[in-house]
């Protein structure tokens, strides 16, 4: 009995011992995990700051080839779901019609930085768009009808989806097109989110370069020729080898898979924008013209381009 009892005793002091031990380590642990997230998490952005960031984007591209209609625009700002840290600037004109979009970012280190951007009457997450899609489906009986709820989701250009719930069924539509997706729930949308690299946060307020953006006369359709069927070995990313067949007008043609062999975008590069400081962004014909930055468009999707 005496051995039972100094042997109880010595684990009651070893885990007298431990259990603070644990704790500690645990604590640290997650110190430590916190700190990471903390880090990497974007900082906040205001109102203001939004509105300001959109304002120096949209003055720094107003001055360039097919965006002058932007001198008279104001930006419409919406968030772009949550976990994004994004923000949607529909520019509109003096009567309320879409010119354009801008995709805004809060970068890690507190400044807004610029994703994407478009040209046209049909931006990015266009309401009537949708409308219209749901009625020519035979989803809602007129073009202003409610009845539904629409999400927005966007993870990269080419996974941005509206989520349509219905009464009885859920849908999935393209966020430029409104395209029906072949996406059967949040989940089958989530793992293919999962498998792309987040966008990053874009560039900061730099100045803008050169534009070079192609006629609707130059404008070649991509299904012309189909050469990623053809057995034609894709063209190299290289920003400079790009550019140079854009200014020769050869055609050019930029195919992603983002849900597999689900679904395949092929689309025509109709133009670019070099920035001072380095980034390149290339022109899409998509519903409008998509300017999307070239490290989405390669690094992240695993796009390619075909001639």
């Amino acid at each position: 009995m005496r051995h039972t009892s100094r042997h109880a005793s010595r684990n009651a002091s070893r885990h007298a011992y431990v259990k603070p031990l644990l704790m500690l380590l645990l604590l640290a642990i997650l110190s430590g995990a916190v700190a990471a997230r903390s880090a990497a998490a974007p900082a906040p952005l205001d109102a203001a700051a939004i509105a300001g960031c959109a304002a120096t984007h949209i003055g720094a591209l107003s001055g360039k080839p097919g965006f002058a209609a932007w001198q008279d625009g104001s930006p419409r700002i919406e968030s772009l779901g949550p976990g994004t840290h994004g923000w949607l600037a529909t520019v509109v004109g003096p009567k309320g019609a879409p010119l354009g979009y801008l995709v805004l970012y809060a970068a890690p280190d507190g400044a807004c930085r610029l994703g994407e951007y478009g040209l046209g009457a049909k931006p990015l997450f266009d309401v009537a768009t949708l409308r219209g899609a749901l009625y020519r489906s035979g989803y809602i009986p007129s073009a202003s009808s409610g009845g539904y709820r629409a999400i927005k989701h966007y993870d990269h250009p080419f996974l941005a989806a509206w989520e349509v719930r219905l009464a009885k069924e859920t849908i999935w539509l393209d966020a430029k097109t409104a395209e029906l997706l072949p996406v059967r729930s949040e989940t089958d949308w989530q793992a293919a989110a999962a498998a792309i690299p987040a966008v990053s946060a874009g560039s900061a307020a730099a100045k803008a370069g050169h534009l070079r953006l192609m006629s609707a006369a130059e404008t070649r359709d991509p299904y012309e020729r189909l050469s990623w069927l053809l057995g034609d070995p894709p063209l190299s990313p290289q920003p400079d080898k790009l550019t140079a067949r854009i200014e020769a007008k050869s055609p050019l043609v930029y195919v992603v898979e983002p849900l597999g062999d689900r679904m395949l975008y092929a689309l025509s590069v109709v133009g670019y924008h070099s920035w001072q400081g380095g980034r390149l962004d290339l022109a899409l014909n998509m519903n409008g013209t998509r300017f999307i930055p070239l490290e989405s468009l390669v690094k992240s999707a695993d796009g390619l381009f075909y001639p």
